[in-house]
This record gives structure tokens, sequence and C-alpha cells, in this order.
């Protein structure tokens, strides 16, 4: 499931966030709350996969780990937000979306998983790539929200 998961301490957040100017009454309320929450999620899980996460403390003694691998507590947030991340994402995902406000999210989280079409310049591309990464781009731009690859 982490290979899903392109953060790097490079991303940079780029634009608006996709539920700028949305109401709760408005058609895609449903997909702009769920937005919310996957860039909140996801800006938190870029910050921790910035730190250097510890999974075996060799110095606790062993009497104190009793036989088990020190586990870091941002490790354990890392897992904990990945779990939440999963029904968010396969919502975003099934839910239609009936404005540009919400077809903006669905691109957004698009770009997300598909975030290596953004290493590689577009000239050098292959065509179904390309196009993939040129829609989302375009369908971005008319949402009115900023494209967010996680590289």
């Amino acid at each position: 499931m982490a290979a899903r998961y392109r953060i790097t301490a490079g991303t940079k957040r780029r634009g608006a966030s996709p539920n700028q100017g949305a109401t709760r009454s408005a058609p895609d309320a449903m997909l702009v709350a769920l937005g919310s929450e996957f860039e909140a999620l996801s800006a938190e899980l870029a910050a921790l996969q910035k730190g250097t996460v510890v999974t075996f403390c060799p110095s606790a003694p062993s009497d104190q780990l009793n036989g088990e691998t020190a586990i870091h507590p941002s490790a354990e947030r890392i897992e904990a937000i990945l779990a939440l991340l999963d029904p968010i994402e396969r919502a975003i995902m099934t839910t239609p979306a009936a404005s540009v406000v919400g077809l903006g999210v669905k691109a957004r989280h698009a770009a997300h998983v598909l975030s290596h079409y953004w290493i590689d310049s577009t000239n050098t591309l292959d065509w179904d790539v390309r196009a993939v990464r040129l829609l989302i781009e375009s369908t971005c731009n008319v949402a009115g929200v900023g494209l967010q690859p996680s590289q």
C-alpha cells in the first residue's frame, strides 16, 4: 500500500484547495468534504514522511522491549493515516461528480494516485501517460483548483 503514496520532501503545494467556493448545499458537498479530509491527511502524511522514522530502537535494553521491535510513534501514525485514507479515496473514486467543483476533487485525487506521471517533462512521456496527465491538468485548471501531484 505504501507504494501508492509517492509523497516526498520535494513536493510543493500549488494552487487553491479543491473546496474553494463550495458550500454544504452544493451538488458535490460530499465530494468536497471527502476532498478536504483527503488533503488534510495527505498533508500530514507528507510531513511525517519528511521526518526520519525509526522502526528499531537498538539503544533500548532488551528487557524493556520484551522481545519486540520498538516502533516509532510516527511510523504508527503513518499506518493509521494510510488506513484512514483508504475508505476516503475509495469514496472519492466511486462518488460521481455533479459539478466542476466535484470534478476538481476527483482530478486532484487522480493526480495523487498517478503522481509518477509528473516525474518527467511532458515531452518525454509515453502518449497515453501524456494524455492522462494533460487531461488532469486541464480539469484542475477548468475547476479552478491547483494541481498537487505527489512526486
